[in-house]
């Protein structure tokens, strides 16, 4: 008697599969100067060592800014109000922003896109990855990886986000930079430094 293969879909948890692709990045904690242009006011997570930041040509900067629950500021609702969005006060806000561009916010229309590594579900993040897809990558420097059998940009981004930014948004960007056509490997994390830290390394300067 002939067996039957029953017509089942399987479904794949791909969490582990993207706690790996992070593994494939490397992270530089970096003071940033606030001198720099297209940077939002933003209170950076203090680090206790950091390298200072010199950055490289062109290097792109993202702003993650994060808003918790009826606390948006008049000017980020004004603006958005403009763009003909609004922002609901009982919920926590926050948005992506390159050189004043707005490249994700909660529920940004997705134009039919789905997740490529969450299959199924919205890809709020479409116009960010579209951006590092068309716009960094053909600019950047680009290496042989001899593991992988492939070239790979070898420029880095930099990420700005406030100190009170929940990581899901930082690991979302670190999603975004694993997918196919993009692969950015090389991501630096803004911060501060404590002013404590500041103060002592000024004083010994003085003696």
């Amino acid at each position: 008697m002939a067996k039957r293969t029953a017509n089942t879909e399987i479904e794949i948890d791909m969490t582990p599969m993207i706690d790996m692709t992070f593994l494939l990045i490397i992270f530089f904690i970096i003071v940033n100067d606030m001198s720099q242009k297209d940077l939002e006011e933003l209170k950076l997570p203090i680090a206790m060592e950091a390298g200072h930041d010199e950055p490289p040509e062109n290097r792109p900067v993202l702003n993650v800014r994060w808003f918790p629950a009826g606390g948006v500021p008049d000017s980020v609702i004004a603006h958005y109000k403009e763009l003909g969005i609004g922002i609901p006060s009982d919920q926590e806000w926050s948005d992506i922003v390159w050189k004043r561009n707005i490249l994700y916010y909660p529920f940004m229309d997705t134009k039919g896109l789905t997740d490529p590594i969450r299959k199924g579900r919205p890809d709020y993040y479409w116009k960010l990855a579209e951006t590092m897809r068309l716009v960094w990558v053909p600019e950047m420097a680009t290496k042989m990886d001899d593991k992988l059998k492939r070239i790979l940009p070898d420029d880095p981004i930099l990420i700005r986000a406030d100190r009170n930014t929940p990581f899901k948004y930082i690991q979302k960007i670190m999603e975004v930079c694993t997918r196919e056509g993009i692969q950015i490997w090389k991501v630096q994390l803004a911060a501060s430094e404590d002013p404590k830290i500041v103060d002592a390394r000024e004083k010994a300067k003085r003696k």
